[in-house]
Order: C-alpha cells, then sequence, then structure tokens
C-alpha cells in the first residue's frame, strides 16, 4: 500500500509525509501518483465544505484502502460521522485529523468561505469572555489567525489500522 494525499496549504501533506516514514510506505502527491501508482491506496485530502477533495479522482483511479479527511474542526465523533456520510466510501474505513488553517496561502474566496462557516462558532466562544478554557481561547486565536493541529501523535489510529491490513 501507498499513501495517495492532495493538500492545499500543506498540513495534509505534513500528515502523508509523517505517515509515510514511520509506516516506511512511499508517499505521492495525487497529481505525480496518476498514471504511475498501481499499488492499493490510502487516500488523504483537505476538507471542503465537508466533502473530501479529490476522493472522487481517488476512487476513479485506485484502489482505495482507507482515506483520512484533514480540517479545521477538533477531531470528535460528530465531525466523523458526518464525513463517512458526506464522503461514500465502500469497504474502506474513513479516519478524520485536524490538521490547521493557513488564510495567507488560501485565496480571498476561501477565507471568507471559511469565515462565513465558523462565523457562529466564533460569536460563541467570543461571549463566553473570561470563561473560556484554556483550549477554547487557543482555538478562537487560531480561527481568527490561523495555525496548526499538526501532531504525530494523532496518527495513531491510522497506524494501528494499517497494521491490520
Amino acid at each position: 500500500m501507498v499513501i495517495v494525499y492532495r493538500s492545499n496549504t500543506g498540513f495534509t501533506r505534513e500528515y502523508a509525509e509523517m505517515l509515510g516514514k514511520a509506516e516506511k510506505m512511499k508517499v505521492y502527491s495525487l497529481s505525480q501518483a496518476e498514471g504511475t501508482v498501481s499499488e492499493p491506496v490510502f487516500y488523504m485530502g483537505p476538507l471542503m465544505a465537508g466533502h473530501i477533495a479529490g476522493i472522487d479522482q481517488a476512487m476513479k483511479q485506485f484502489t482505495v484502502k482507507g482515506v483520512c479527511g484533514v480540517g479545521m474542526s477538533p477531531a470528535s465523533p460528530q465531525v466523523l460521522g458526518t464525513l463517512s456520510k458526506a464522503n461514500y466510501v465502500p469497504g474502506a474505513p474513513i479516519f478524520y485529523l485536524q490538521g490547521g488553517w493557513a488564510p495567507k496561502k488560501v485565496s480571498w474566496l476561501k477565507r471568507r468561505m471559511v469565515g462565513m462557516a465558523t462565523k457562529s462558532i466564533r460569536e460563541s466562544l467570543r461571549d463566553k469572555g473570561s470563561r473560556r478554557t484554556p483550549e477554547e481561547n487557543q482555538y478562537l486565536d487560531f480561527l481568527l489567525h490561523g495555525g496548526s493541529f499538526v501532531a504525530f501523535e494523532k496518527l495513531e489510529a491510522i497506524r494501528e489500522w494499517m497494521k491490520e491490513v
């Protein structure tokens, strides 16, 4: 199995490279893999409005054994459930990793879309004022200014699954 990914701002690529190094697997961008990869694939892509970018293309071209979406939200059963419903991948498990937000690396339109999508979260966090937890303060700062939550430890569930495949 090889890892194939699509990345817009670098967070998915960072996870793919970490996972490839840890599991001693080859890692290809989606464009590099087209027409060259014949092995089964673990596909990783960024989330765009709940859809894993590039998954449809990957499903058409490769034997996809597992999928991972990388997004801005903290990992939770709710996020994973929504991701599973929005991305039909027959016979393959879907994973989710919190990546990051790099507003300076995306277009004005994407910044605007993310701003609209996260407005209620930002407002509810601001309304809490001094009652915000340190984690909530960190998340509010992240939504406003960007940052990265990429961490090797978050790959544990995927690595465990890979040992079983």
